[in-house]
């Protein structure tokens, strides 16, 4: 029966378990640092939860500015050239609402494969 061999010993400097070590002690400890700080990663993978929140709040923004515009501009400006601008403005948000769907749909993706990475690194190396 063989030994199991043991990534996490190896790289803990119990280079026991392989006749020849290919990799030398400061890569061995700049990759175990690096292992350990992979979480910091999760701050530029989850950063977006409050994605739907600000596009609630630029959805209100918008639909604010379209009433209080065509009120406020009654006599100042032509109300068609209004219209025309209000009705660009709701088309643009309609296209920032239908991306920032998606987005959320790819964000729920990668935040699934970082976990996956996360925990497949973890069956071997000290991941925090």
């Amino acid at each position: 029966m063989k030994k199991k061999l043991s990534l996490k010993k190896l790289y803990e400097g119990d280079e026991s378990q392989l006749s020849a070590s290919q990799y030398s002690g400061m890569d061995k400890k700049s990759f175990q640092e690096a292992m350990k700080s992979f979480s910091k990663y999760s701050q530029a993978i989850y950063g977006s939860k409050k994605l739907k929140e600000a596009c609630n709040e630029i959805k209100n923004l918008v639909e604010t500015a379209e009433q209080m515009t065509l009120q406020e501009t009654d006599q100042w400006f032509d109300n068609v050239t209004v219209s025309r601008h209000m009705k660009q403005l709701k088309e643009s948000y309609k296209l920032f609402e239908k991306t920032a769907t998606e987005m959320t749909t790819l964000q729920q993706r990668l935040e699934s494969c970082y976990e996956d990475i996360g925990k497949n690194l973890n069956n071997y190396w000290d991941v925090e």
